[in-house]
């Protein structure tokens, strides 16, 4: 017989300094013995005596801090006869929840009008702000992303307070030791912060000014010009990770330039009971983007982020993009006796990156049938009703090169010489834009002196001509082609209701406001010969398109689970439909590509109480989402990592897995490879089980949340006491809290992660997927407001 602690000591984790040097501790894995049972082990931070092996639950938590944001602002308004002119300056700085982020933004505004004379007037808006930041945390699955190896990645005993004391720890060379509880994936989350670091800074400057001409009352011609440019730089250095142990760096600037020039005629004529406002206006827009990098994937002297510092080939990189588009539109709006609307518009644009020129048009009907049947009012009921109908169409272009022919130039070089290779997308020269047709039905009712009031609209929506990207065969001399393809039908309801549950101009008032929303999609057509298209992708999981389908089916590897088939087949009886199919050996039987979820919600929805009381006033907002599958990259590895709390519910840790009993969701019989059904008796290990039988459908959960997202209170000075002040207007103070508290998540969502949170994409292709994602913040903040 051997006691616990000798075996644990000899066979399980024995930790040495943190370099291999013990039995297991070359594992980012948290399978060790088990925590808090007396034992005492060698450990990375124990120079090489035995210490307690106990759990540190908060070890997580306590890598994060509290972050601070302070926002400063002062306005100068004057007002005379001719003109208002108003100048602002702000100034904002944030502390991060992840140790040594930050970020800081100054900001100045002007805005004036002015009347030159009875037919010209002038106005001009201008901003700039200054973002900055001396590190922004990475994201994604990277080495200096801290959260891979603080929350996917490491042990529940880990002293957090070791990491953070000794991150710098140098050798008698001066040298890091690299200082860690692993050595073998990570760095230490406190060495990543404080040496592989983001700055990042941006400028930007945009406004508009308008010159007017007036020379009748009901008739104004205007002459706009907008202007909106930024230019930002990231600067990543790496002192040392383990994708960059000689270091690295990567200095990226990109520049946005966005150039608009209108001219509109607008009129505004009543005569009898019509009135017509009109307006007709023609643009020209000009947008450049550019970008390069500069960088190095190895440094010859560490810590020296320069390009003469390289070892090896510079990282170089150079793209750009210009495009310009011509429009002319016009809309009207007729209305007869403040009861009849009919709206109606109408767009054509000329873009550089579609061949034609295309139209859009849009035409809506709203009746007030509380004005046109007045009796309806009488009985106190009905204050209020309006039915209302639309139908618009919209086009939309694409980005820049897409209809024809151009070079790439190669990273790599012949002798010295550039490389040129044409883009391996075929062009669409006769490209169309992507067009959506949709009409709406809607009514809104107020009733009770409009205390309780309804906006109901149904809508329906047709996307065709998608531009998508099709696979081809390489022997074409393109891996794929770009065409004008798909249909997409959406349908959906939304609702309002306000209630003004109390009403008191001199006491206490109470507003509740509810929103529900709800759409549905459907692929109705991709392109001929095409069923699926995927839109997505991270860790083997897509999403994707598929004709008859709703829109973001995820698709993975999935369990293979009894159905309809096997039942005519013999081979099962109905109430053994969805179950786990098992193999002799205890594993599940997979399939690949099944649809393991769909990332549309089922529901959106939000309930709002806004509350006064003569000078205070309060209030919050819940929100609400129900369903929407999301696939967790995070429940992934800490479920095979061990970290997951998921990974010891049940005592799964102390005794045998049952998979069909203990690990299955649907019931508890399996079939065996020989066709025979019995209850599963084939047993194996929880780590066995999360590091070798898991599949990508385990890691599905759903969407669903209760946020308190908003909460707030406001104290406005009372005008009895400003009045003693000789050179204060208004006064309030308030407290405002958002993102306040997650307070349901499903079931599914085992590790509670905020489905908000995202980490794979800031587009449509991150929908559905979360990476590693930084844990959502809750903030509370105090405003003053003086008006002098």
């Amino acid at each position: 017989d051997i006691s616990y602690q000798d075996y644990a000591s000899k066979y399980s984790f024995s930790y040495v300094d943190g370099n291999g040097g013990g039995v297991n501790d070359g594992y980012d894995e948290s399978w060790g013995p088990r925590l808090d049972a007396g034992l005492n082990l060698v450990q990375f931070d124990s120079n090489g005596q035995p210490a307690p092996w106990v759990s540190r639950p908060n070890n997580v938590r306590d890598f994060y801090q509290t972050g601070i944001t302070q926002n400063h602002m002062v306005s100068i308004q004057s007002r005379s006869e001719r003109a208002t002119t108003r100048v602002s300056l702000s100034y904002r700085n944030q502390r991060g929840t992840v140790p040594e982020t930050d970020q800081t933004r100054y900001s100045a505004q002007f805005n004036t009008q002015m009347t030159l004379n009875r037919y010209l007037s002038f106005d001009f808006a201008g901003n700039y702000t200054r973002t900055e930041s001396d590190n922004l945390i990475a994201q994604g699955y990277r080495d200096n992303n801290p959260i891979n190896s603080l929350v996917c990645w490491s042990g529940r005993q880990i002293n957090m307070q070791s990491l953070k004391d000794n991150w710098d720890q140098k050798d008698e060379n001066g040298d890091f030791t690299y200082y860690n509880w692993n050595q073998s994936y990570h760095v230490n989350p406190y060495f990543n912060v404080h040496m592989n670091q983001n700055s990042y800074s941006r400028d930007r400057v945009f406004g508009k000014t308008s010159l007017y001409f007036q020379p009748l009352d009901w008739l104004k011609f205007e002459g706009r010009v907008g202007f909106d440019y930024y230019n930002s730089e990231t600067f990543e250095k790496y002192y040392y990770e383990f994708d960059d142990p000689d270091g690295a760096f990567y200095q990226t600037d990109m520049a946005n330039t966005e150039l608009n020039a209108d001219f509109l005629a607008t009129a505004n004529k009543t005569w009898g009971d019509f009135n017509l406002t009109a307006l007709l206006g023609a643009n020209y827009r000009d947008a450049q983007y550019r970008t390069s990098q500069l960088g190095a994937d190895a440094l010859v002297l560490k810590v020296v982020y320069t390009i003469s510092n390289k070892a090896g080939d510079a990282v170089t990189s150079m793209d750009h993009s210009h495009i310009r588009s011509n429009s002319v539109y016009g809309n009207f709006s007729l209305g007869w006796k403040n009861m009849l609307y009919l709206d109606a518009s109408a767009r054509t644009d000329w873009s550089s990156t579609i061949h034609d020129s295309f139209f859009y048009p849009a035409v809506s009907l709203s009746w007030i049938v509380s004005e046109t049947f007045p009796a309806l009012k009488e009985n106190d009921v009905l204050s209020f009703w309006k039915l209302r109908g639309g139908l618009s169409q919209v086009g939309s272009a694409t980005s820049a090169y897409r209809n024809s022919y151009y070079y790439y130039a190669s990273s790599t070089q012949f002798n010295g010489t550039a490389l040129m290779y044409k883009s391996y997308s075929q062009p669409n020269l006769d490209l169309k834009p992507e067009k959506v047709t949709s009409w709406e039905l809607g009514t809104e009712v107020g009733l009770f002196d409009n205390r309780l009031h309804f906006d109901v609209a149904y809508y329906q929506k047709k996307t065709e001509d998608q531009i998508l990207s099709v696979s081809t065969s390489n022997v074409v001399g393109f891996s794929s082609m770009l065409v004008n393809a798909g249909r997409i039908d959406n349908k959906g309801i939304e609702i309002q209701v306000v209630g003004d549950i109390f009403r008191n101009p001199h006491g206490f008032n109470w507003t509740a406001t509810v929103n529900f929303s709800k759409d549905r999609s459907k692929i109705v057509d991709l392109y001929p010969g095409l069923d699926t298209y995927t839109t997505g992708w991270t860790w083997g999981v897509s999403s994707v398109a598929k004709v008859g389908d709703r829109w973001g089916d995820l698709r993975g590897v999935g369990f293979n689970r009894v159905t309809e088939e096997d039942v005519k087949a013999g081979t099962a009886t109905k109430d053994q439909i969805g179950a786990i199919k098992v193999g002799s050996g205890g594993a599940p039987q997979t399939l690949s590509q099944q649809v393991i979820g769909n990332v549309t919600p089922d529901f959106l929805m939000s309930w709002r109480n806004d509350f006064s009381y003569k000078n205070l006033s309060f209030g919050g907002m819940l929100d609400m989402r129900v369903g929407g599958d999301i696939w967790s990259q995070s429940m992934s590895h800490t479920y095979g990592a061990g970290t997951a709390a998921y990974t010891v519910d049940g005592g799964l840790r102390e005794r045998e897995i049952i998979p069909g009993v203990d690990m299955m969701k649907q019931n508890d019989y399996v079939m065996m490879q020989d066709g025979k059904w019995v209850k599963d008796n084939i047993a194996v290990n929880a780590e066995t089980w999360f590091e070798q039988m898991g599949v990508m459908e385990d890691y599905v959960f759903k969407g669903s949340f209760l946020k308190l997202r908003e909460l707030y209170v406001t104290y406005n000075v009372p005008e009895r006491i400003l009045s003693k002040l000789k050179y204060i207007k208004r006064a309030s103070v308030s407290v405002v809290a958002n993102n306040v508290a997650l307070l349901w998540v499903d079931s599914s969502n085992t590790l509670r992660l905020d489905p908000e949170a995202g980490g794979v994409s800031s587009d449509s292709r991150g929908v559905g997927f979360e990476q590693n994602s930084v844990p959502g913040s809750r903030s509370l903040g105090v405003k003053l407001n003086v008006t002098f």
